[in-house]
């Protein structure tokens, strides 16, 4: 069973990425790779909430041209697909995301963002540029 299928023939690198100023996707891949680091230092403490990081993978997904599995999105998370799917309806109930059926697979949905869901990704990520620019400036 896929949880990540990528519609690409290639992964996209950040200079692939349309229409990503100040090009918020490599910010979003560093600032996976930064929570990847964080649990290692703690491992099996969340560095950030569920939900932020549901839709930063979504937005990674969004860029790389893959579709990622309610199950998917889950696991990347780190919860069980029953607290996943919790996150995911409330964030859909925002209008963050959105679920699609799997036309070969009726137990499985896909996900993604919404455009309001993407630009919530995007302010968020610009408020984490301004954050370290404005401690670095200091």
């Amino acid at each position: 069973m896929y949880l990540v299928q990528n519609h690409a023939q290639d992964t996209i690198g950040p200079e692939d990425a349309p229409n990503c100023a100040p090009n918020y996707y490599k910010i979003a891949k560093n600032y996976r790779r930064h929570l990847e680091s964080c649990e290692r230092l703690v491992p099996g403490l969340q560095p950030a909430g569920t939900g932020w990081v549901m839709l930063v993978e979504l937005y990674i997904a969004l860029h790389e041209k893959q579709r990622i599995s309610v199950s998917g999105v889950s696991i990347m998370a780190g919860v069980p697909s029953t607290t996943g799917l919790r996150y995911l309806d409330a964030l859909a109930l925002k209008g963050a995301v959105v679920r699609l059926p799997d036309n070969n697979d009726r137990r499985r949905s896909w996900v993604r963002l919404t455009e309001a869901g993407k630009n919530t990704v995007e302010q968020m990520l610009a408020g984490l540029v301004t954050a370290i620019n404005t401690a670095t400036d200091a």
